[in-house]
């Protein structure tokens, strides 16, 4: 069977060599504003799903691209939890949502993408294969860390500049061996990722990807005519600036709720600063990088970056801005436990020409409400969770409002 199972990742990678699938300029030729001056991008993350498909998570995928009516799909990773030998087929029944519904799509691979026995290399040949003239995503520097990092321009309605960017990062898995080491002595990750796994870790945005987006920034600065063009990143796991915005660094004297986070610690209370939530919910504790290689730090520096927008959390749907930057967690596309179930969805990402953007949480409970919707004979979610569901919205709005005040 593995010698099956890398006979037809072969053949695809052969495929791929002799007929190259269309790069960022995809079906409808290069990506562009619409008439009215607006770019919706869909991002659909997490969607950790079995093979077959779950019948709920494919109708809320149509029935979301039905409602929002992107013109990219970004998908945030962490897509399938597939065996090694389901994983081409896994990977072409998703990519079939987005081809079936005509539109473009992009990919920024999860941690658990690194999991499944498959190298990212040849788990991107995958995506580009099924996904054929609709994976628009591309390996801008095969050197970099990673792999899919790159920039996909959107133009002006007329063509006649690139009016925003969308750059989507690889945040990778990190491997480490001893967590304790690593803390004492951080120049010991190079030997730790060559010594192989016991425990798997989470990632950041490495600084070779830093330096590459630097130098990009610079040049789409210089051929705008000496302005940083307005842009957005996806990638999977959120900057380690979260834990710095929700909680206060920890003083000499406290002894409880504390978490050490690269070279600084935390007094993580049990409720964190909700005033500093512009929208959305915050539901569990987010997940960044073991490591800060400074990209928030670049991003500002540059100033064209208006949110960074991550998955990996999968119940938090919150906005919160960090010097200048909008850091954005969008829900999970597979469906949460009951009380959860407020932050399942997709997230409705609408660009501007002149560099403003906004989004919203497109959910799968309010999606099922709509006529005509098959979310809830699917099985997702029953007409009973719905009521409590809304019930449970009315109250985490009132204390939402409550902990605003005094935090």
């Amino acid at each position: 069977m593995k010698k099956l199972v890398s006979l037809m990742i072969a053949a695809i990678m052969l495929v791929m060599f002799v007929f190259p699938a269309f790069a960022a300029e995809g079906a409808a030729g290069k990506l562009r504003f619409d008439e009215d001056g607006t770019f919706t991008i869909l991002h659909l993350t997490d969607w950790h799903t079995a093979y077959p498909m779950p019948a709920v998570q494919k109708q809320f995928a149509v029935e979301a691209i039905a409602e929002a009516k992107p013109d990219l799909i970004v998908l945030g990773g962490d897509m399938s939890e597939a065996s090694k030998e389901d994983y081409p087929a896994a990977v072409k029944e998703i990519c079939d949502l987005m081809a079936d519904a005509r539109t473009p799509f992009a990919i920024t691979f999860g941690n658990h993408d690194y999991l499944h026995g498959i190298a990212i290399d040849d788990l991107f040949a995958l995506y580009k294969t099924y996904g054929g003239e609709y994976c628009v995503s591309v390996d801008d520097d095969p050197a970099l860390f990673g792999c899919g990092t790159c920039s996909l321009p959107v133009y002006a309605y007329d063509g006649s500049r690139v009016a925003y960017n969308v750059y989507c990062f690889d945040s990778g898995c990190e491997v480490i061996t001893d967590y304790a080491a690593l803390k004492n002595d951080p120049s010991l990750l190079p030997e730790a990722r060559s010594a192989g796994a016991l425990v798997s870790n989470y990632d950041a945005v490495h600084p070779d990807q830093i330096a590459w987006y630097r130098a990009k920034a610079e040049a789409l600065k210089e051929e705008n005519g000496g302005e940083y063009v307005p842009s957005i990143v996806f990638q999977h796991i959120i900057v380690q600036e979260i834990f710095g915005a929700f909680w206060d660094e920890a003083k000499e004297t406290d002894t409880k709720g504390l978490v050490q986070f690269d070279e600084t610690t935390y007094k993580m209370t049990p409720i964190p600063k909700l005033s500093r939530i512009k929208d959305g919910y915050v539901m569990e504790r987010p997940c960044p990088g073991y490591y800060n290689y400074g990209q928030l730090d670049a991003m500002k520096e540059h100033g064209d970056v208006r949110a960074i927008v991550c998955g990996h959390d999968h119940s938090n749907s919150f906005t919160v801005e960090i010097d200048g930057v909008d850091i954005v967690n969008t829900p999970s596309v597979k469906p949460h436990s009951l009380f959860k179930k407020l932050n399942w969805g997709g997230r409705i990402i609408t660009l501007h020409e002149d560099g403003a953007y906004e989004s919203s949480v497109l959910t799968g409970y309010a999606l099922a409400q709509k006529n005509g919707s098959g979310i809830i004979e699917s099985g997702g979610i029953s007409r009973f969770e719905i009521l409590l569901t809304k019930l449970w919205k009315a109250i985490a709005d009132v204390s939402l409002r409550f902990w605003k005040l005094v935090k």
